[in-house]
């Protein structure tokens, strides 16, 4: 690899340079067709059209992704940008190749700078590289700039290699506008393209869609400067404190803002803004610190803001910069989410401790309990006598602190809800305390493209959904279906984690319903239907935490032989094995709040009956749950213990991601899985009027005209990839559907 500039450096990953403010985005400019995204590396050239609306599309920014400019002689890839503000220097990698002609030479110095305003801008030198042909260069380049882009002002970066003068147009944060480019491949050469012609209404169509994904990503640019401030007086404030000798250093306090898509009641999807605050006391030696109010971390029994330093300054710091950050967004009316988080650790009670009355008698309050929804009841006369109660009531004064402090609560519509933390161990990390605020359509007024978006991932209008073919079949079976779509960003002892609604998880399930009844046979009676399931809901179903397990006491009351088990949602890693999330389960704490998928396996195995049919629409990558740190754990698929009940249908590979089918607005997998059961004429291969488990695998896994390869194919591209899996084949010869009854 060669250097191209002096001074090697590590690139940072913040978004701007110069001048704390400044963004860096593409500008949406049509004259620079010959500028696209860079793509999966390959080892051959491939021809590349830029303008070629066949080609995968990408729209992004610069904080990470790679621009690339493609030339009759050459291409150059930059992207990485950083910033080192002290000495207002601009930086960014660099790739650069010669496709054809000779050997070019190129110096950083002479052939590469900034124009702003007229004036050029130069990189620092390096030595001068003899760019041959076919091989490429790449390095960091650093550029001496002590202007900001910003406000209306924008920037031409340029690399001239030989006679190819690349261009890259770059603008500021008040102008943040998105081009949507070709992904490129590693070595593309270059070639012209016409645009075809479009209907008018496609044409419509596409661009209110890609206004909506500008306008998501303007967003989320917003709530990125968000944070970054955020994060920055979080650091004053906390200097300040331990200044005066308010906290220490083992308080840890955390700041984190993300826009984030989530579904309403009605089943339309709104965008908001999110905001989480995280405090922990990390040090076990308490007593030794010199701290002016007593601890830093609750002690044993109390509950009160004025009893831990951590949270009570916590709380100030969350008055502090929401009215200073947040308050434009939170105007009249709008709505607001609290989410308090009360931690303890498992320290037992060795005698009652006493409530002081302070909010009210407490009967059957409405708290998640470690993910599970559950009730809480402390009085004067009952005491405190549970770790559940003590991290309740730990909730209930941040509340009234919100309340009675923070100014623009007041005039919004605000919904708290609470949440106990109660660990398996014993330490001050455990007492902790996390607040997050959801302001709903938070970009309603700077975007009303979000607000305008009236999808209803409720609503079922697939052919799929209309004309199910009834049997007139009866048979003996019951069955469990489970369809989880409002995921909720859930809480548990890592802190809290993102977790996106899968749109159209309640649609699969719904009809997966109908599908049962009216073509293979099973009784409505005889279907345990849950939409939106918690953990409780879970192990109410399974028997987990329960003397009886309501399937159970279903296949005991019809005497039924066949189990179907039909779940569509989310799946995630943990250890190594598969688990089922509730809407309120973190991924970071599967074991606790998650249902593990090897569990309900042992627990079907189990029922008295003799075969049992398994079918999830669901990964077990964790690629569609966004997390601070993504899973990368091999997940090794369960085995039930009695092999020869089982057929199990995956929707996809233990590393692939599971898709939607956005049109039909079903998960891929369930979509093609109905479509089989709808279209006999393609499924039944033989025509004797019977699908077996088998013909319904070939059916699914076709790679050339219906099957989920075929069609991911065709939705997302060639690079996209999703296998159906048929886990256990003892089976696969018996009936699934019989038509002929």
């Amino acid at each position: 690899m060669f250097l191209l500039s002096v001074g090697v450096m590590l690139v940072s990953p913040l978004p701007a340079f110069a001048q704390k403010k400044s963004v860096i985005n593409p500008s949406l400019k049509s004259t620079l067709q010959n500028v696209g995204w860079r793509g999966t590396p390959t080892n051959t050239e491939e021809l590349f059209e830029a303008n070629n609306p066949n080609n995968p599309k990408r729209t992004t920014n610069l904080k990470g992704a790679e621009l690339i400019s493609v030339m009759p002689n050459s291409y150059c890839s930059i992207g990485k940008f950083g910033r080192k503000s002290e000495r207002g220097m601009m930086t960014f990698n660099i790739d650069a190749r010669q496709q054809k002609g000779g050997t070019t030479k190129i110096s950083a110095e002479k052939d590469i700078y900034v124009e702003i305003d007229g004036k050029k801008f130069y990189a620092l030198p390096s030595d001068v590289i003899n760019l041959e042909l076919g091989k490429n260069v790449k390095g960091t380049i650093n550029i001496p700039i002590r202007k900001s882009i910003k406000k209306e002002r924008t920037a031409t970066l340029i690399v001239q290699i030989g006679d190819d003068k690349h261009r890259f147009d770059l603008f500021g944060k008040s102008d943040i506008k998105y081009q949507e480019l070709a992904d490129v491949p590693y070595n593309p050469v270059w070639s012209e393209y016409k645009v075809p012609e479009h209907p008018k209404e496609l044409i419509v169509k596409n661009e209110q869609k890609e206004e909506v994904v500008k306008a998501v990503k303007q967003a989320e640019d917003i709530t990125s400067e968000i944070k970054g401030d955020l994060k920055e007086m979080l650091l004053n404030l906390l200097a300040e404190l331990k200044a005066n000798k308010k906290i220490t250093d083992n308080t840890k306090v955390d700041v984190n803002a993300e826009v984030m898509p989530e579904i309403k009641d009605g089943g339309s999807v709104e965008y908001n803004m999110k905001i989480r605050y995280d405090v922990q006391v990390i040090n076990e030696h308490l007593k030794k610190l010199n701290i002016e109010n007593s601890t830093e971390d609750w002690a044993a029994g109390k509950y009160r803001l004025k009893d831990s330093q951590a949270a009570l300054q916590t709380a100030g710091i969350i008055k502090s910069t929401i009215e200073s950050k947040l308050e434009e967004y939170i105007i009249p009316g709008t709505e607001v989410t609290v989410k308090i988080i009360g931690g303890t650790d498992a320290s037992p009670f060795k005698n009652k401790v006493p409530y002081d009355g302070a909010f009210g008698e407490i009967k059957d309050a409405e708290c998640f309990v470690n993910g599970g929804f559950n009730f809480i009841t402390v009085t004067k006369e009952t005491g405190i006598n549970t770790n559940e109660q003590l991290a309740y009531l730990r909730t209930l004064d941040i509340k009234d602190f919100m309340k009675r402090y923070i100014g623009a609560f007041r005039v919004a519509n605000v919904h708290y809800e609470h949440f106990a933390e109660v660990a398996d161990e014993v330490g001050p990390e455990y007492r902790r305390v996390a607040v997050e605020v959801t302001v709903h359509n938070a970009f309603q007024n700077k975007y009303p493209e979000l607000a305008a978006l009236k999808e209803n991932v409720y609503e079922r209008t697939s052919e799929v959904d209309k004309n199910i073919p009834e049997t007139g079949n009866k048979v003996n079976a019951v069955a469990v279906i489970i369809g989880n779509t409002d995921y909720k960003v859930a809480t548990g002892k890592q802190g809290t984690t993102k977790v996106g609604p899968v749109n159209y998880a309640v649609n699969d399930a719904t009809t997966m319903k109908e599908y049962l009844v009216k073509t293979i046979g099973v009784p409505t009676d005889n279907i345990i239907f849950k939409t939106n399931a918690d953990k409780n809901d879970f192990d109410k179903v399974f028997g987990f935490n329960e003397s009886q397990s309501e399937l159970a006491s279903l296949v005991e009351k019809t005497g039924a032989k066949e189990v179907y088990f039909f779940y569509s949602g989310h799946g995630y890693p943990f250890m190594g094995e598969p688990y089922l999330l509730g809407i309120r389960s973190n991924p970071k704490s599967c074991k606790e709040q998650a249902t593990s998928l090897q569990d309900i396996y042992k627990m079907l195995g189990n029922l008295p009956v003799e075969k049992v049919n398994v079918i999830t629409d669901a990964c077990f990558s964790g690629q569609a749950i966004s997390m601070e740190a993504s899973a990368t754990e091999f997940v090794r698929r369960p085995k039930p213990d009695k092999l020869a009940k089982f057929v199990i249908l995956s929707a996809a590979g233990e590393d692939q991601y599971a898709n939607w089918y956005n049109d039909k607005k079903h998960g891929l997998f369930s979509y093609t899985l109905f479509k089989a059961m709808q279209n006999k004429e393609k499924s039944d291969l033989d025509g004797n009027g019977i699908l077996t488990f088998d013909e319904l695998y070939k059916y699914l896994s076709d790679n050339q005209e219906h099957g989920v390869p075929y069609l991911v194919r065709e939705l997302e591209g060639e690079q996209v990839k999703q296998d159906p899996v048929l886990q256990v084949s003892k089976r696969v010869n018996e009936t699934f559907v019989e038509y002929n009854k």
